[in-house]
């Protein structure tokens, strides 16, 4: 199906796209790789997949992707319908944080923990499609107890791996930025494992963009991995087809683009690695099951 070519102009008269949104494609990718927020020159430390070494299918808490494709040919239709619903993500996002407005975005703070906050920011989302409550989970527990405490980069299955067994906890139990030892008590360890994501789908190369589009209809956050970015974010929405652009939540805080939100254009939106949740919810057989999976 040839998809008709949006405009900027006509993505921000639709609503589509917010006017103070960054746009990032392949004429300006250099300039927002290492970008001053604030005065802080903010930190990626994506490790880019081995998938040789690492292939899709040999994760414990991820399975492969087996949702049914959503048909390109339904793609435009649908998109149209999830904006004029206010059903996007993004919206979804604008209407579940604190007092009924948005999520906060989650802030790295100087450290190559974007590997781990995409998670969290695909859970906190997938918790609001759930109608769950909102709660201010702390992506630095991840990022300290998988690198002991050292600031190194990772990829995205590293944290999500370590939140499908241990959860991920209330910034009451482990302070949002913080990489004090002291927050590791019993009681953050009971308050993680309230947070767990008990099922993930695995992307592989193969049908990238397709398997991006579906999840976003679908309403289905996806933490993706962009090697040319050295960077991992949280996909929330599909905005146009031709070109391609779909809006990201980045881990650089709410002071970063739109509300922490942007868009990356053309072929800056494909993905090189995503992982998915599907279900946020504790679960007593979950960790017996992947187990027995080993």
């Amino acid at each position: 199906m040839a998809h008709k070519r949006t405009t900027t102009t006509s993505l921000l008269a639709s609503g589509a796209i917010n006017e103070d949104e960054l746009v990032i494609n392949d004429d300006n990718y250099h300039e927002h790789v290492e970008p001053v927020v604030n005065g802080e020159v903010k930190k990626r430390g994506l490790i880019a997949r081995n998938f040789k070494a690492i292939p899709v299918g040999s994760l414990p808490c991820a399975r492969p992707f087996d949702l049914p494709l959503i048909p390109e040919s339904e793609w435009q239709q649908r998109l149209d319908a999830q904006l004029t619903a206010k059903a996007r993500l993004s919206d979804i996002r604008d209407r579940s944080g604190p007092g009924g407005g948005p999520i906060p975005s989650t802030d790295q703070n100087g450290r190559g923990y974007c590997w781990c906050h995409s998670g969290v920011s695909a859970v906190l989302l997938t918790r609001a499609v759930n109608n769950q409550p909102f709660v201010d989970l702390s992506a630095y527990m991840v990022g300290c107890l998988v690198k002991s405490y050292r600031d190194q980069g990772g990829w995205g299955t590293e944290g999500i791996e370590f939140m499908a067994e241990h959860g991920v906890p209330d910034s009451k139990f482990w302070p949002q930025r913080s990489a004090s030892r002291s927050n590791d008590t019993p009681a953050m360890r009971a308050n993680a494992k309230l947070h767990r994501v008990t099922e993930w789908m695995d992307f592989g190369s193969q049908q990238m963009w397709t398997m991006q589009v579906t999840c976003a209809l679908l309403g289905i956050p996806v933490a993706v991995c962009y090697n040319w970015w050295g960077h991992s974010v949280c996909q929330m929405d599909v905005v146009s087809l031709s070109p391609r652009r779909v809006r990201i939540w980045n881990s650089w805080g709410d002071s970063w683009s739109s509300n922490g939100a942007g868009i990356l254009e053309g072929n800056k939106a494909l993905a090189d690695g995503a992982i998915a949740p599907r279900v946020v919810s504790p679960s007593q057989d979950f960790w017996r099951k992947i187990k027995k999976r080993r």
